[in-house]
């Protein structure tokens, strides 16, 4: 398996030379040649999907990963609309970025170029095969792609789409490879050869983010693991704020931008603590309460006292914990004691209590009066996205079409000398 392996990644790295030199025609050709295929393939991958989920409920995967894997015809129709809007942003390969002329005559350039072979490992979710190759196509990246096995039948149908648009629009033949390898060997391989891959990036639980970390050879990127919270300020709206506290947990509770933890201002506890709960309980949300607000709404069933642990946990599910807090700057303490510099929000009235949150608050996205579930590469305009990244170099938040490239400088002389 090593050998051959690497001959596979070696040929990527071998084509990924020539994907600049590629039209933007070309690009574009190959994303709307992927987009017909899925519409006119959209049964066949249900199809194969649904074997696939059945395997997985019947070896007792937990619900949250299920709905991760899950294609319905909405899922393909959005993952069309996601390739239509990449499709149509700017090509920027060999875009020049600054350009001037130095006083001996030089034109230097600062040109946008790919970062070269992307390897992306990730969990559960098949859409990230379409996400991530329509960036990569984009961007004019080569790309190695490594799923989970449980749905790795929906990822290869999925991929060998890609591989036949690429094929029609003039690609190289090795820009792309999917490993259908499930021995867990593969991904230690994958992390050791920096010779090949430029850029690592782990999409899934904490577990994966942390072992790419610890132990990839290439630079890579720290996201996709989300303890988001939304702080209610005693200037809040309070029927705004149930409505999108009610929208950033329930309308997809397995992702990354789901909400875990509802920050409460205690001058307010009283008035919107058994509105809230009433809410959340409607939609089967299980509250683990901190003592104050516990004492509030300890009578409802699905309402539990918290412990330690239930703060600083991506819950990934109908679950939720409260926390009270005296004023804003306790509230920001909490979110930088216990978050993970995802997504976090504020819902205030208040424009200098906003200001001052949105400032202070140490996360990739922040928010005001709005859902968590906004921080999405889609959402914010970029069209698709390889991953949500927490670091602060050299990319944060949705990593978009730009966050995949880096510059060289191109320097044109007629003969200068350096004296």
């Amino acid at each position: 398996m090593i050998n051959d392996l690497e001959k596979k990644i070696f040929n990527v790295k071998q084509s990924s030379r020539n994907l600049s030199l590629l039209s933007a025609q070309q690009r574009v050709s190959a994303i709307e040649l992927l987009s017909s295929k899925l519409l006119s393939n959209k049964h066949l991958i249900i199809k194969v999907n649904e074997d696939e989920l059945t395997s997985a409920s019947q070896k007792g995967l937990g619900n949250h990963i299920l709905d991760r894997m899950k294609i319905t015809e909405e899922t393909i129709d959005r993952m069309v609309e996601s390739l239509n809007i990449v499709k149509e942003l700017p090509d920027s390969v060999s875009e020049i970025i600054s350009s001037k002329v130095r006083d001996n005559g030089l034109m230097v350039n600062k040109v946008r170029v790919p970062l070269g072979v992307l390897g992306v490992i990730f969990e559960s979710r098949p859409n990230v095969v379409i996400e991530i190759a329509s960036l990569a196509i984009k961007s004019g990246n080569a790309l190695i792609m490594r799923g989970g096995s449980d749905c790795l039948k929906t990822n290869l149908f999925l991929f060998n789409l890609v591989k036949e648009s690429l094929d029609e629009s003039g690609f190289p033949e090795n820009s792309m490879y999917f490993l259908d390898y499930t021995d867990r060997k593969a991904v230690s391989l994958l992390l050791s050869m920096d010779k090949y891959i430029d850029l690592l990036i782990p999409r899934g639980s904490s577990s994966l983010v942390n072992l790419v970390n610890q132990n990839a050879k290439m630079p890579s990127i720290t996201g996709g693991v989300g303890v988001c919270h939304t702080y209610i300020d005693d200037k809040a709206d309070f029927d705004q704020a149930i409505n999108i506290i009610d929208n950033a947990k329930t309308q997809n509770p397995s992702v990354c931008n789901a909400l875990d933890t509802v920050i409460i201002h205690e001058n307010i506890l009283d008035q919107i603590i058994v509105p809230l709960t009433k809410a959340l309980l409607l939609k089967n949300v299980k509250i683990k309460a901190d003592k104050k607000s516990y004492e509030n709404i300890k009578n409802f069933s699905g309402v539990e006292l918290a412990s330690l642990e239930d703060f600083g946990e991506e819950f990934l599910d109908l679950k939720l914990s409260i926390k009270t807090v005296n004023n804003l700057e306790e509230a920001i303490d909490h979110i930088s004691d216990y978050g993970s510099k995802h997504s976090e929000a504020i819902i205030t009235n208040d424009i200098n209590n906003a200001k001052y949150f949105l400032e202070k608050v140490d996360s990739a996205a922040v928010f005001h009066n709005t859902s968590t579930r906004f921080n999405d590469g889609y959402e914010l305009g970029l069209g698709a996205e390889v991953a949500v990244s927490t670091d602060k170099l050299h990319a944060r938040g949705p990593m978009g079409i730009n966050d995949l490239m880096t510059y060289k400088w191109v320097v044109s002389g007629n003969g200068q000398l350096r004296s």
